[in-house]
């Protein structure tokens, strides 16, 4: 992998503004799909593109959620480009980006709420983990409401003091802020969302959670279920992989054609 990272790196890749644009469309649609988004990959183009969006029994909440997801998006990549540290402070900032605009609506999280819950804060009200499916369970996180805030504070250190590669510490950190459940809500998206970040600010491509055949977040309770399998690695690793490789030849592509291009001229003059 460090060999095809090096590779990669001295491309120099920069997306254009389009294809840019594109994969954060394709990135918010896929992650917020995952956590049960109703909007198609064609309604959250129109509505983050356009701010409209048609159809039937759309929900304010995905509508607020996606919109969200995209400041989320652009934010991380902010931070990767400022080369900033991984904090508790971006990852609130992270979360509350993704899910607060739907926080402030009068509906929203009414439980959370009356038990004191406050914006742009770690949980203040205990949640729990849902596994649906053929091993239905609930799990109670690692986390509280009295130790959440410090347990990532200490789970950032570990991170950041890590000499371990950024795929592995991408992997450690997304399983445990799924695990410890710090926010209120979008603790999964902002798992995946850190995983980019992790990645990105060594060099790797950005990319999406599309992947047709593998669930993620079936991942991620496998993993827990089954420790050794290194399931989430193995999905990053082979993303990661794949992008990777794909950038390097549509390169090398491009160079040929613009050699025979020059060699074609040349033998017309």
């Amino acid at each position: 992998m460090e060999k095809l990272l090096k590779q990669y790196k001295a491309l120099n890749t920069v997306l254009s503004e389009d294809q840019e644009r594109d994969m954060v469309y394709r990135y918010v649609y896929a992650t917020n799909k995952l956590e049960g988004n109703k909007l198609s990959l064609a309604q959250t183009v129109d509505l983050l593109s356009n701010n409209v969006i048609s159809g039937d029994n759309i929900s304010i909440r995905d509508i607020l959620e996606t919109k969200g997801m995209q400041k989320a998006v652009y934010r991380m990549f902010k931070a990767v480009r400022n080369k900033e540290a991984l904090s508790t402070e971006l990852m609130l900032e992270l979360n509350w980006l993704a899910i607060g605009s739907y926080f402030l609506s009068d509906e929203a999280y009414l439980t959370a709420k009356n038990k004191g819950q406050e914006y742009g804060a770690f949980k203040m009200a205990e949640n729990k983990i849902v596994i649906s499916g053929v091993n239905a369970q609930e799990i109670i996180p690692e986390s509280n409401v009295e130790n959440a805030e410090t347990n990532m504070e200490l789970l950032v250190k570990q991170i950041n003091l890590s000499e371990k590669s950024s795929i592995d510490r991408a992997t450690f950190l997304a399983l445990n802020v799924w695990i410890h459940q710090p926010f209120i809500d979008g603790n999964k998206r902002i798992s995946r969302l850190l995983i980019n970040f992790l990645t990105m600010s060594e060099g790797f491509p950005f990319f999406t959670y599309e992947n047709q055949g593998l669930n993620f977040n079936s991942l991620m309770v496998d993993d827990r279920m089954n420790p050794g399998k290194n399931l989430v690695k193995k999905f990053i690793s082979l993303t990661l992989k794949v992008a990777m490789e794909k950038e390097i030849k549509n390169q090398e592509k491009a160079h040929r054609n613009k050699g025979l291009g020059g060699l074609s001229l040349s033998l017309i003059l």
